[in-house]
């Protein structure tokens, strides 16, 4: 279909081809005489992909500007999707995310001539899959609660985050069938509501890579962008949560070794395109990393949440920081640590941005904090959901402060903090292969019997 500028526009929705209880996502061309119209379900995504040559050349490509305003006809809301270039010739797409039932209209603005002024409607369809989960979100009188759209209103529900270690971006990334099989497992066998992949760090740029930011390659993998898609897509259909972390530690994760440095061109690349791509996509929530005042400050915390929150035009994700509870600058945790003392400097870094963007993340170690210091958590941040952001692993030999050392004790740490709608990361590292996620917990009916226990609780699906 060619516009009147000259441009030519092709269409490309979210198909779900069955397999199993899920569905494999893939793009699937539409036919170019209904370019800019589509329909889509509930809670899905579709791209409305544009031609635009001699827009850009080389690194440029990705650094090409526009966004698309979507009004939703019946309630006046609206979202903004930036665009973003697909790696493929001269292909730019903008994403929409389907949050309301009804008729949306979008209209694009660019200073590219043939991105710019282009009108699409959608037309969302009822969900297909009940038990399919949008966009995350804040329930006013209910402001520690974590919540996300579920059934035909797009209405907030609440659903606790009781999360699985899953393997890296670095190992799932060209497998979406491993990825699938292992939520499955721990979906339909364990009961966990969501996973989290570690930090992701050089695979932003180099899917396949963990090595030193110093060298990373200017532009983003796309590769990494689908297999994100592809795994906020799973646990979206079975009703769950998926929690990302961005930076970490060390060369390999902190994004001061970025070329530029933490708010440079790689990095404002980045943040753009995870607005641009993984914005319209529901189902995921990001931190910037693990023990952020080991190896950041306030003033790049800030910056990094103020870059990216505003861009995510409207589809809600919970992002934060996971403090360690420590107030001190490069060096070891003192002792007693991580057992919810809540000291000052956290507090702060934790409320950088309002209390319906920005989670409140913590680190406790399981044998050091109370029943009344979780509580005590919950109080402090009385404007935000808390989740305890390390991982309560099953290993042996490592951290006796904050591991497990039974597999029956995860029995009744997942009720500890769930029951108080603080949510956590689990996981079984005896017989683990390296790759970041768990192991299957041998005692696996139990645990699917507690967590099934506290949805009922909360009515989650």
């Amino acid at each position: 279909m060619t516009g009147a500028n000259g441009f030519k526009v092709r269409l490309a929705c979210l198909a779900v081809l069955a397999v199993g209880l899920t569905g494999v996502l893939a793009s699937a061309p539409v036919d170019a005489q209904s370019a800019s119209h589509d329909e889509v379900e509930l809670y899905r995504w579709t791209d409305f992909a544009v031609e635009a040559p001699d827009a850009a050349s080389g690194v440029d490509r990705w650094d090409v500007e526009g966004s698309c305003t979507w009004s939703h006809e019946d309630s006046g809301a609206e979202r903004t999707s930036l665009v973003w270039y697909s790696g493929e010739d001269d292909t730019y797409v903008y994403r929409f995310g389907a949050s309301f039932e009804g008729r949306w209209t979008g209209v694009t603005s660019s200073p590219i001539e043939a991105l710019d002024g282009l009108e699409f409607t959608v037309d969302v369809q009822p969900s297909s899959n009940p038990r399919r989960t949008g966009w995350s979100g804040q329930i006013p009188d209910e402001p520690t609660a974590w919540a996300r759209q579920h059934g035909p209103e797009g209405e907030l529900a609440q659903r606790t985050p009781i999360l699985i270690m899953m393997p890296s971006v670095q190992r799932l990334h060209d497998d979406v069938s491993r990825m699938q099989s292992f939520v499955a497992e721990f979906n339909d066998n364990h009961g966990f509501n969501g996973g989290h992949i570690s930090t992701i760090g050089r695979g932003w740029f180099e899917a396949d890579s963990s090595g030193s930011l110093e060298e990373a390659p200017e532009t983003p993998d796309v590769r990494t962008f689908e297999a994100l898609e592809a795994a906020a897509a799973e646990w979206s259909e079975r009703g769950g949560w998926l929690h990302i972390w961005m930076w970490g530690k060390r060369p390999e994760g902190d994004f001061n070794y970025l070329p530029g440095g933490y708010d440079g061109a790689h990095s404002q690349r980045i943040n753009r395109y995870i607005a641009a791509r993984l914005g319209p996509v529901p189902g995921w929530s990001m931190g910037i990393g693990w023990d952020v005042e080991f190896w950041t400050n306030e003033t790049q915390i800030e910056w990094w949440l103020d870059d990216l929150i505003p861009q995510l035009g409207g589809w809600h994700h919970w992002i934060g920081i996971r403090y360690s509870d420590s107030d001190i600058g490069e060096g070891v945790d003192p002792e007693p640590a991580n057992r919810g003392q809540y000291l000052e400097r956290g507090i702060r870094w934790n409320t950088l941005r309002p209390g319906d963007e920005q989670y409140a993340g913590w680190e406790h170690w399981r044998t050091e904090t109370s029943d009344s210091e979780i509580e005590a958590g919950v109080e402090v941040f009385s404007d935000r959901p808390l989740f305890s952001e390390d991982r309560f692993r099953r290993r042996d030999d490592a951290w006796p402060q904050k591991d497990m050392h039974d597999d029956d004790e995860i029995l009744d740490e997942i009720p500890r903090w769930a029951s108080r709608g603080v949510a956590a990361i689990y996981g079984r590292l005896i017989e683990n292969s390296g790759d970041g996620g768990s192991d299957i917990w041998p005692n696996k009916a139990e645990i699917k019997s507690v967590i099934e226990s506290l949805d009922e609780h909360e009515g989650g699906s």
